[in-house]
């Protein structure tokens, strides 16, 4: 399996763009519990302002490996992106799941982008909920 990540990875990054961002996930709970997460993604295919791809993001301590969609819309301003993700929290013991599933937008100038969206992560039998900042770069 790592090598398999790997692989993708090497291959991701000589053929696709690439996106770095770094993000604070503010919980409804109290900013005490905030954590911060960064992130690579890869964009893989982009068809009628509508793109796929998947990225892998460093939440604290633990890896997700997520799939992501997004729908683009250009305008005079730069590119707003309405978009999703979702997959499995990795690095758990075989007796506990991990998963999150983030909805948001995004706000493109030039290479540059912000994000606002709302994340529930399940790890275990926790639920929680964030609204995830995202600031980034897209070569």
């Amino acid at each position: 399996m790592k090598k398999t990540v790997i692989l993708l990875m090497i291959v991701s990054i000589s053929l696709f763009a690439i996106e770095f961002y770094g993000s604070w996930n503010f919980t409804f709970d109290g900013t005490d519990n905030s954590f911060y997460s960064i992130g690579i993604g890869f964009p893989i295919s982009m068809n009628n302002n509508t793109e796929f791809g998947f990225s892998m993001q460093c939440l604290m301590n633990s890896f997700s490996f997520e799939n992501y969609g997004k729908y683009i819309r250009k305008t005079s301003f730069g590119e707003f992106a309405i978009y999703g993700k979702g997959g499995a929290i990795l690095g758990f013991s075989l007796d506990s799941l991990g998963y999150v599933v983030l909805a948001g937008v995004r706000y493109y100038f030039k290479n540059f982008f912000v994000s606002f969206s709302y994340s529930v992560l399940y790890v275990k039998a926790e639920k929680i909920q964030t609204i995830p900042i995202e600031i980034g770069y897209r070569f």
